[in-house]
């Protein structure tokens, strides 16, 4: 297997408090947070990682944006955002996938779980123990009986996919390293860092554990020095302005 090409995938919005992104952050002040997944081409065929929110939190239309007393964590999503139509419109189905990558099962990363009832779904094994003994997880991220491959530690799915342990935003959370024909190293953090911020200047961001969160970073850091990836974070608002999405490659 070849990586060819790695692809940003829109799927909806999420409003957040401000403390989220930056624990030091007094909170009153929702900012939109991009939500994505990431599509993988290889001469094998697609690989999807995460699957976005669940489609019972998707409207027809957005309405006007909440204030800050609606809530900490307020989905922003319509039908479209959903992960099937996200992979139809890449021209996909969820049956198509040679596996999904699960970094993490919080709601806005394993909210589709359920639509691939067949691929090899790859989740660290610490993340499942948590999520199926934890009503903190949704139910549509924890379903039972799909088909999965429990990871343990960092492991290599394929030459060019690496799948990295670094867990403290959730208990079983793994980043992702890829090395593309197309595009190169790239480095996709997913939540072990939502910003640039908290990654390089250390600010503070949620999480179960904020130790591990650090050595992970640290860790990341260490992959960086020696692969010199670009890096994308996983809910950096700024970066997600700037970076292609689908259909230009990242």
């Amino acid at each position: 297997m070849t990586v060819e090409r790695v692809y940003l995938l829109p799927a909806g919005n999420c409003l957040v408090d401000q403390s989220v992104l930056n624990e030091t952050l007094s909170s009153g002040k929702l900012v939109n947070l991009p939500i994505w997944s990431y599509l993988i081409e290889t001469t094998d065929g697609p690989i999807l990682i995460d699957t976005g929110m669940p489609d019972g939190l998707a409207v027809d239309q957005l309405g006007p944006e909440p204030g800050p007393e609606a809530g900490q964590i307020i989905p922003r999503m319509t039908k479209r955002d959903a992960i099937v139509s996200v992979l139809a419109r890449a021209g996909y189905s969820p049956e198509q996938m040679v596996c999904v990558i699960s970094s993490h099962w919080h709601f806005d990363h394993a909210g589709g779980n359920a639509h691939f009832q067949t691929p090899p779904i790859y989740v660290q094994r610490a993340e499942y123990d948590a999520a199926m003994t934890s009503d903190d997880y949704p139910p549509e991220c924890r379903v039972s009986g799909l088909n999965y491959r429990f990871v343990e530690g960092d492991y290599q799915l394929a030459p060019g996919i690496d799948l990295l342990y670094t867990p403290g935003h959730s208990n079983g959370h793994q980043s992702i390293l890829l090395n593309t024909a197309e595009s190169g190293r790239i480095l996709l953090t997913v939540d072990a860092a939502y910003t640039r911020e908290n990654f390089v200047d250390g600010v503070p961001f949620a999480g179960v554990d904020g130790r591990q969160m650090a050595k992970s970073i640290e860790r990341l850091k260490d992959v960086v020095k020696a692969e010199r990836p670009r890096v994308f974070f996983g809910h950096d608002v700024e970066q997600g302005n700037l970076w292609p999405i689908y259909p230009n490659a990242m």
